[in-house]
């Protein structure tokens, strides 16, 4: 996680632990002590919160962390069974759709990118591995960088005798 995401979340267990003060004492039970020690453990001292209970939790003006984690604390703790299952079916079709997304971002991207052009001079020969005739190569983008350092490394080894 980066610092900065990391300054967020300290915010968000600061808005996190005043929304846990005004709920009742049931709720309170619901959430594990581990959990509540670690939000007051790891929030931000500087941060500063104040829940308007005049308000109602979706009238408050928190954080997008912060209702992540009342959602997740919520699905976790407080749901009734039957709304659990709900969630977990949620979860996994909110799941499904970012991956369809990205195989459909990525798929019909990954091999149209101009960068990635074959050098068909290495195609054309038959390249030797390992004393094994290749015939099936896999395109590969080289840069020069590359093949010098490894050209320097093949001569490192032949002088050092592996």
């Amino acid at each position: 996680m980066t610092n900065e995401k990391n300054i967020q979340y300290k915010k968000a267990y600061v808005e996190i632990n005043e929304i846990l003060k005004v709920l009742s004492k049931e709720q309170k039970e619901k959430i594990p002590k581990n959990f509540i020690n670690n939000i007051s453990n790891n929030m931000d001292k500087n941060y500063k919160f104040t829940f308007d209970e005049s308000k109602g939790i979706f009238e408050q003006d928190l954080m997008v962390e912060t209702e992540a984690l009342l959602v997740e604390i919520y699905e976790r703790y407080l749901a009734p069974e039957e709304e659990k299952e709900m969630w977990q079916k949620y979860d996994r079709f909110c799941l499904n759709k970012i991956e369809e997304e990205k195989r459909s971002k990525y798929n019909n991207n990954i091999f149209n990118q101009s960068n990635q052009t074959i050098n068909q001079s290495i195609l054309d020969e038959n390249i030797d591995m390992a004393g094994v005739e290749n015939n099936n190569i896999l395109p590969v983008k080289y840069n020069k960088k590359s093949i010098l350092k490894r050209f320097l490394n093949y001569i490192k080894n032949i002088f050092k005798g592996k």
